[in-house]
């Protein structure tokens, strides 16, 4: 039953292109918000969107009472008999055929209204697969709407996991660690370019725009290797120290996945920082390079970064030994809900130590990018972080 103040909503997709079916709905009580919006849809109708009644024939309207609403302008008669035609009797027979199968209570019929909106696709011409894709879409998501489908649990499960069909690339939440971070400090593009092209197309490779190729062509560098790569996670290493949220929006809008800024900043700026990388949907990583104490720094922070990078400077690798740092004390401080990179002279046979001490990111600059065999120095990076499969078949024919 639903109640006189509850409104239900269901979504549904259907069929082939480009006759393919996606409904959206609100079945809910005349009294309630879905009762007035179908008053007022229906005596203030829109140009191109003029909403129709469901009829299962002209004279015999659909209960309870469902006004269809286009989604795609009407444009023309074709359109129209489109939507006149096969559309409007699917959905009607759909509702109707939900009542008689108990998916909408009988006893409610004349206290319910249902507002679904269509979408035609212009170029669909076959009246028998629109008639059927709209009727099944309308049934289930008249079903999803009466059972609440999906709860809250089944989105939370699937939304870093789940692709959109449409959107022509996946989205990578850096959810499966461990990653190779292949850092681009070289400010010269052909090259730069030619490396991406050699690298093997994994997801568990995140391409780095280094400070300096920033430096040389502008953050919109990011959105070009985004045109080679569009799937891979690409971070754009800004190490900010000022101006947070502007550096950060900037980046987000170049489409950054991840963005750096510097453990060195101020506190207000690092959380500007943070705060924006949340309302562009980026990552917000924070280099600790030259910072002597990152729990420290970390603990200041009344909102923390996604990623923390413990970073040796490229000009002390040589003088340096690793040192990775307290890796367990930085997740502490985090909540445990935290990426740790490591970065600064790391060759295939580090891999392990780097791992066994707890990082999620291997950054890694010039083994790879300086390599002979860009393709070969990565592989071997993700073959032995266990991330890419031996190639038995090379292995045992290598002589």
């Amino acid at each position: 039953m639903i109640n006189e103040e509850e409104f239900l909503v269901g979504e549904a997709l259907m069929g082939e292109e480009p006759e393919i079916a996606h409904i959206d709905l609100i079945i809910g009580s005349k009294r309630s918000a879905v009762g007035a919006a179908f008053a007022s849809a229906l005596a203030q109708p829109r140009q191109a969107h003029t909403p129709i009644l469901g009829v299962i024939r002209p004279n015999l309207p659909t209960k309870p009472a469902t006004l269809i609403v286009p989604k795609v302008s009407i444009r023309n008669l074709a359109d129209a008999e489109k939507m006149f035609g096969p559309a409007q009797s699917a959905v009607a027979k759909a509702v109707a055929d939900a009542v008689e199968e108990g998916i909408i209570p009988k006893a409610q019929v004349e206290d319910l209204v249902v507002i679904v909106s269509v979408f035609i696709h212009p170029r669909g011409k076959d009246y028998q697969r629109i008639y059927r894709y709209n009727y099944a879409a309308t049934k289930l998501a008249l079903s999803r709407a009466i059972q609440k489908f999906p709860d809250i649990d089944k989105v939370l499960e699937e939304k870093d996991k789940s692709i959109h069909a449409m959107i022509g690339f996946r989205i990578n939440n850096l959810k499966k660690p461990p990653y190779l971070e292949v850092a681009l400090d070289i400010p010269d593009w052909r090259r730069v370019e030619g490396i991406i092209r050699a690298l093997p197309r994994s997801d568990a490779i995140i391409i780095e725009a280094g400070t300096p190729l920033i430096k040389r062509y502008g953050v919109e560098v990011v959105q070009k290797i985004h045109q080679l790569r569009p799937e891979t996670v690409v971070l754009a290493d800004l190490k900010t120290l000022d101006t947070g949220n502007l550096e950060a929006r900037m980046a987000g809008d170049a489409t950054a996945d991840v963005i750096a800024f510097s453990g060195l900043a101020p506190v207000k700026t690092m959380e500007k920082f943070i705060d924006e990388c949340k309302k562009v949907g980026a990552l917000s990583l924070m280099d600790t390079l030259n910072v002597q104490d990152p729990v420290a720094v970390l603990e200041k922070l009344t909102v923390k970064p996604n990623i923390v990078e413990l970073h040796r400077a490229i000009d002390v690798e040589q003088a340096q030994e690793s040192a990775w740092g307290d890796i367990g004390e930085i997740r502490r401080v985090c909540g445990n809900n935290v990426l740790v990179a490591v970065a600064g002279g790391i060759r295939v046979d580090k891999v392990e130590k780097a791992l066994e001490s707890g990082a999620d990111i291997l950054v890694v600059g010039r083994a790879i990018t300086a390599a002979k065999d860009v393709n070969g120095a990565a592989r071997a990076f993700l073959q032995r972080m266990g991330v890419e499969e031996v190639d038995q078949f090379r292995v045992m024919t290598d002589f």
